[in-house]
Formats: structure tokens, C-alpha cells, sequence
């Protein structure tokens, strides 16, 4: 029987992270991976989708280039292309993985863990053999995959895996859950030439977004030809004509029938936790995955876990750091999550991205609030980009100045995000922001007078809370 330091069950963002750390650390890690490493960020989700995002901007690239003297003709489209541009994209980032797996000294084993008690895993190698490993801690971290949800009709149901994978431009799409995946495909195929509509079961589109973001990013999308409708849900689907499949709606109480090519599930998600032999080893799991604490511990002691499979947000960039506080408990480290800056993104067209509360939840909670804005119609970058639709909004607690969220949709949104993100995490005001210099011109500078305007003292823009 061999043993290890760590033993790390899966390699996409919370394991591989979690190895490099373990063997910074000294530790002896083995990781073991079933699938490609990088999990499904890496191979079927954010990477893969932001590939295509990207390749779909290009598409507004003759239109906007005409307005700076510039004719590049008419944008033709080869999907094929676009596809294998995005596996080149995806072979490349796991290989680096894979590379950086090698020059940290992370063995790792190509096949399925399972725990045989809280120290030991057995492996199933792929070539049908199979090994035990001991260690005296063990870092699950084995993910989520799509789920699709229960109603009548679900086999004619695709997932987000699916959809990555078409072989040809969607006639029409109807896109069930009107949240994060379900926006960038809906925006990815609807630039594509798709007709696209959204259906949310919440009466606000994109739950959990500021609804003043959210408002405008509806707007949008509507001038894109995306229809929306909220409060809706899927009543059956069944065979139509030509390929299509007739669906029924329930929208707002009322019955509402449609036609569509493909229908997209790309929100729900669950847990990996199926024959890892968690009942085994008595690592407790609820109905959203693994049971941990903020040090990523389970209720059996040496047992941590990390990522989707804990059923919190599954977001890689949150599995990124819950793998590295995991590593750093298994090396006897004190490390600890925190979660109350964590941002959110949305690659959507304008691009959305936040941090904290939004205005409603601040109120909700009793915070008296002072809140920021700044449109980018009134940056002068936005202006040069030609991009000057959205916002930035800083929402504060109006005695003391705490920022309690950011929020903004527009320009390169994703890339503005970390400066609101350090701020509360160094718990900034609004004023250290503002008299931070900005350079010039830049987009960041949008923040900066939107946190001037908390006190009405934005420069570049008519303030209504002057």
C-alpha cells in the first residue's frame, strides 16, 4: 500500500489548485483525475464559453469599425472554425494544467477514487487495474455536472456540455433558467443568427442582480431580438415538424405554445458526490453536497472538500480558493474562506460583473444606504471603444461608508470587477477609492466617479445627489 501526504480526488479548479499548493506546502500529493484535467471550468464551461463569447464579438466588428473610417466588409460566419478555435483554446489552458501538474511534482493518477475509510482511497485505474493509496488527508473535490430538470418531455432536453459541442448554427433555442450560463449562451447563439427565448421561473430575470442592472441589461437584450418572459416554466415538450419541438409554456398563469429547435437546461447543477463511498468513510452530505466548514473540513475528521461538490457557488474562481484553503488545513496550515467579497460574472453583451449586496438586499437587511453612479456614456474610454451602454453603481451604508456592493454592467465589466472586489475586502470607502488617481482614459475611471458620487461629487457627470 502506498502512501501520501494528500490525496486529492478530482483535478478541475479546486483540486489542481489544491495540489500545487499541498506540494508549495512540502506535502507528498497524489491527485487523481477520471476525466481531462481542469474539470468542467476548463473543458465545459468557463473557458469553452468564453471562447465562443469572444468569437461572437467579432461579428459587431464591421459595424462599429465603419464608425472609425475603417470598411472591413461583411462578417461571415464558419461555425466550424468557431468550434474548433474554442477546442484549440481548451486543449491549450489544460495543458498548461497538465504542465503545471508536472513542474510542481503532483503525481497524478488517471482514474476514479474511492474513499475505504478516512485514510484510505482506492483507485480504478484506467487500464482496468486498480491501487490503494493511504494518506492521512484527503481533499475531495470532484465537481458538478448539468443537470436537467423534471419535466415532461426531458429527453429532448440538451445540456450546456451539448450545446458546446453542436456541429451546426441553432435555428432556434429556447433557454430554460434566465441566470449566469443561461445569458451567455443565449447571447453566444443569438449573434450567431438564433432565435432566442429565455424563460425564468423568478419574476426578475437574472436573480440575485441588482434589478437596476438587471433592468438594463434586459433592455438589451430585447434590442438583440431575445424574448424573455419571467414566471414562466416549461409545461411538456413534444415532437413538431422539420426537426422542432413543440413546447408548452406556462407563463404568468397562462398557457403559451411555441416551437424550437433545441431546448437548453444551462443553470441547474449538482453535486459529484455518487460512488466516491462517502457513506463508507461517514462524510455527511445534504441534498446540495458535502457538508464542510469555512476551513473546508467535513464532519470526519482528515476529510476536506473543495469546489462545486460542496454545493455552495459554484464558481471556479470561488473553487480556486476553497482548493488552496483546503490544502493549507491538510498541511496543518490555519486557513480559513471568506466569502463576503466574492465577485460575480456574466458574459453577457454588455458584460455584467458584482460584489456584495445589491440595493434591495441592503434595504432589506436595515441598512440605511447612499448610493454611487457613473453611466459609461460619460467615460471618455467608452466613448473611444465605441461601447457606452451601462453603469457602474457603488451601493454604501450612509453613516460610516461601508461599500456594500458594486455592481456593473458595460464594458469590459468582468476586468473592473477586482478593484470593488479588494476595496471591501480591505474594507475601503468610497473616498479611497476617488482619491486614488486614475490613469486616464481608462474605463476605470468610472469607478472612481462613481464612487465620488456617493457624496455627489462626481466630476465628469450631472449628479442627481448633488
Amino acid at each position: 500500500m502506498e502512501q501520501r501526504d494528500v490525496v486529492i480526488i478530482g483535478g478541475g479548479p479546486a483540486g489542481y489548485v489544491g495540489a500545487i499548493r499541498a506540494r508549495q506546502l512540502g506535502g507528498k500529493v497524489t491527485l487523481i483525475e477520471a476525466d481531462a484535467m481542469g474539470g468542467t471550468c476548463l473543458n465545459r464551461g468557463c473557458i469553452p464559453t468564453r471562447a465562443l463569447v469572444r468569437g461572437v464579438e467579432f461579428l459587431d466588428m464591421p459595424r462599429k469599425a465603419k464608425d472609425y473610417g475603417v470598411n472591413l466588409g461583411l462578417a461571415e460566419i464558419d461555425f466550424s472554425k468557431m468550434m474548433a478555435r474554442k477546442d484549440t483554446v481548451v486543449r491549450t489552458v489544460v495543458g498548461g494544467v497538465e504542465l503545471l501538474m508536472r513542474e510542481n511534482g503532483v503525481e497524478v493518477l488517471k482514474g476514479r477514487g474511492r474513499l475505504l475509510s478516512p485514510s484510505e482511497v482506492e483507485v480504478q485505474l484506467e487500464d482496468g487495474t486498480s491501487i490503494n493509496i493511504t494518506a492521512p488527508r484527503i481533499i475531495i473535490a470532484t465537481g458538478s455536472s448539468s443537470k436537467i430538470p423534471s419535466i415532461p418531455g426531458e429527453r429532448d432536453i440538451i445540456t450546456t456540455d451539448q450545446a458546446l459541442e453542436l456541429k451546426e448554427i441553432p435555428r432556434s433555442m429556447l433557454v430554460v433558467g434566465g441566470d449566469t450560463i443561461g445569458f451567455a449562451f443565449a447571447t453566444i447563439f443569438s449573434k450567431l443568427g438564433s432565435s432566442v427565448v429565455i424563460i425564468e421561473e423568478s419574476a426578475q430575470i437574472l436573480p440575485g442582480v441588482d434589478r437596476e442592472i438587471a433592468s438594463q441589461l434586459e433592455r438589451e437584450l430585447k434590442k438583440e431580438k431575445i424574448r424573455l418572459h419571467t414566471e414562466a416554466e416549461i409545461r411538456g415538450i413534444g415532437d413538431g415538424d422539420g426537426g422542432d419541438k413543440n413546447i408548452v409554456l406556462s407563463i404568468k398563469g397562462e398557457e403559451v405554445a411555441l416551437t424550437s429547435q433545441y431546448v437548453l437546461a444551462a443553470d441547474e447543477r449538482k453535486a459529484n458526490v455518487d460512488g466516491l463511498g462517502l457513506d463508507v468513510a461517514g462524510v455527511r452530505v445534504s441534498d446540495g453536497g458535502i457538508e464542510v466548514n469555512s476551513r473546508m473540513e467535513t464532519s470526519v475528521a482528515g476529510i476536506l472538500a473543495a469546489g462545486d461538490v460542496t454545493g455552495g457557488q459554484m464558481l471556479a474562481h470561488v473553487a480556486f480558493a476553497e482548493g488552496r484553503v483546503a490544502a493549507e488545513r491538510a498541511l496543518g496550515k490555519e486557513s480559513e474562506i471568506d466569502y463576503t467579497s466574492v465577485p460575480r460574472c456574466i458574459n453577457t453583451t454588455p458584460e455584467i460583473a458584482s460584489v456584495g449586496l445589491t440595493e434591495d438586499e441592503a434595504l432589506a437587511q436595515g441598512y440605511q444606504t447612499r448610493v454611487g453612479r457613473f453611466p459609461f456614456a460619460a467615460n471618455g474610454m467608452a466613448t473611444i471603444l465605441g461601447e457606452r451602454v451601462g453603469v457602474i453603481k457603488i451601493i454604501t451604508e450612509a453613516k460610516y461608508g461601508e461599500i456594500l456592493g458594486v455592481h456593473i454592467i458595460g464594458p469590459h465589466a468582468i476586468d473592473l470587477i477586482p478593484e470593488a472586489v479588494l476595496a471591501m475586502k480591505l474594507d475601503a470607502t468610497p473616498q479611497e477609492i476617488s482619491s486614488s488617481i486614475h490613469a486616464h482614459p481608462t474605463l476605470s475611471e468610472a469607478l472612481m466617479e462613481a464612487a465620488l458620487d456617493v457624496t455627489g461629487d462626481t466630476l465628469h457627470f450631472l449628479s442627481p445627489n448633488r
